[in-house]
């Protein structure tokens, strides 16, 4: 068996490399639902990776993988936004 190499590791990796990362983000950064959510999916059994049934939240999928959430493909990842903001000296923000 091969090791992810990551943190949680022991799972099987679908993808190899640095672009591979775990399947709960993955749902995530398309937009589907939080990593918690995502990973509540994948104990349920309705994640499935290039047509096999996810078993665990720590799956390591690659780029290309072929993702589905009851039988829906999920598609790309959405681009990372990033978000700036002038504080005025003095103004407290929390």
């Amino acid at each position: 068996m091969t090791e992810s190499g990551g943190p949680g590791g022991g799972n099987d990796p679908v993808g190899s490399g640095d672009a591979a990362e775990r399947i709960a983000k993955r749902l995530a950064r398309a937009g589907l639902c939080s990593r918690r959510d995502a990973e509540r999916l994948v104990a349920e059994g309705r994640v499935e990776v290039d047509g096999a049934v996810a078993t665990a939240p720590g799956l390591r999928v690659a780029p290309d993988a072929a993702i589905a959430v009851d039988g829906a493909p999920v598609g790309p990842p959405r681009p990372s936004r990033l978000w700036r903001y002038h504080k005025p000296r003095g103004l407290i923000c929390t």
